[in-house]
């Protein structure tokens, strides 16, 4: 009997140690709870501070691009409209990995996920008022500085055009979503406010609303915006694709001399108007030092305002000799290739990779580089170079 009186008061001993160690760890949690809600709280309200410069930026983004006047390359109404969209996809991108980091330590409820949904949601419209923007006007993301390119392509494509009117109809579904995330803002804040996160006490927020009526985020706003970027004259897309530079390798002979004035056998142009030109063969030939093959080191450049893609170029070698002159070895009495750029911005230049193409010393040959102009370009001033190549023999 005395056994199990003394168990007794063994688990009753235990019993109170237990429940007085909860009482403990309850009463030592509620401060850091309050602690850690209104911790996250503060940085919180950091993220929300930028997401308020985003949506300020992006709204003026949206007002004034149908007024944008075009200024010289690469400052035209489109690429500043271009610009301004990429920072606001970028920025709200950001913002909301930041909300999401924001955590651990958890918060009390569900305090995190609701904040991060907000700013998830803003990104997103966010990323669809660009996209539509992009494929109202025709227009592509700008490159990335730093981002790795290739010689010949970019890792941007210009978008597919769609219709005023599915334009206006996303745009305004966007615009709703933004609506729709400054109201759940809204209800979030006020439920830090009013203290009725348990254990929290009130916690205060910055205020943020995206799209306030009348605003050119409002879903109303947004919609009847597709039709004004439509009808700016700034934004119509400019077609001027160009050969902008030709050089040869192996290089002219640098001197010059009396049948090589030039000495260089390179050309060079710019998206001036004035000194766009298109070049051809005159009579004092271009002399190469003696060689087998000749390969044109030509670049590109796209003096229009709207991306192009899939331009082709071609370098074609024709015999230029004198009448009476013996023909040159089987190979090297002309050839011809061609490469496509696959997509280059405006304002941007490329340099193009072309195979080496034969000759033989001792003869004359025409070489002509031709770029095939995109679709609507009217000015075709600059889109071909030619040459007439002397090989010492």
């Amino acid at each position: 009997m005395g056994a199990i009186i003394t168990i007794s008061i063994v688990v009753a001993v235990l019993g109170v140690l237990v429940i007085g160690s909860v009482v403990e760890i309850h009463a030592q949690s509620a401060p850091y709870r309050r602690m850690t809600d209104q911790g996250y709280a503060a940085l919180a309200s950091r993220v929300v501070d930028d997401s308020n410069q985003s949506g300020a930026r992006l709204a003026a983004v949206i007002y004034t691009a149908p007024t944008i006047p075009n200024q010289p390359l690469p400052n035209t109404a489109r690429g500043e409209i271009q610009q301004g969209l990429d920072v606001a996809l970028s920025a709200t991108a950001q913002e909301a990995r930041q909300a999401k980091a924001l955590t651990p330590p958890a918060t009390t409820d569900d305090v995190a996920s609701q904040f991060t949904a907000i700013l998830e949601d803003r990104a997103a419209a966010a990323a669809s008022v660009v996209a539509t923007i992009d494929q109202l006007l025709g227009m592509a993301p700008l490159p990335i500085a730093g981002a790795p390119t290739t010689t010949t392509t970019s890792t941007t494509h210009p978008a597919a055009v769609i219709s005023v009117s599915q334009a206006s109809a996303q745009l305004a579904a966007a615009g709703a979503r933004i609506e729709q995330s400054d109201r759940a803002y809204a209800a979030w804040a006020q439920r830090l406010r009013r203290g009725k996160i348990p254990g929290a006490g009130p916690i205060r927020v910055p205020a943020s609303v995206w799209a306030p009526s009348g605003s050119p985020l409002s879903s109303v706003q947004l919609g009847e915006s597709a039709a004004l970027l439509n009808a700016a004259v700034a934004l119509v897309p400019f077609h001027q694709m160009v050969i902008t530079a030709v050089g040869l390798a192996p290089p002219a002979v640098p001197s010059p001399t009396p049948n090589n004035p030039a000495g260089s056998g390179t050309i060079a142009t710019s998206c001036d108007p004035s000194n766009l030109t298109s070049t051809v063969a005159g009579p004092v030939p271009t002399v190469l030092p003696p060689t087998g093959s000749v390969t044109p080191l030509v670049t590109v450049t796209n003096c229009g305002t709207v991306a192009e893609a899939d331009v082709t170029v071609t370098e074609t070698l024709a015999l230029a000799d004198a009448p009476g002159k013996g023909p040159p070895p089987s190979g090297a009495s002309g050839s011809s290739a061609r490469t496509t750029v696959t997509t280059i911005v405006s304002g941007r230049s490329q340099a193009l990779s072309f195979p080496a193409l034969t000759v033989a010393s001792g003869h004359n040959y025409t070489l002509t580089i031709t770029l095939l102009p995109p679709t609507g370009q009217a000015n075709l001033a600059g889109t071909s170079q030619q040459f007439l190549l002397q090989i010492v023999g």
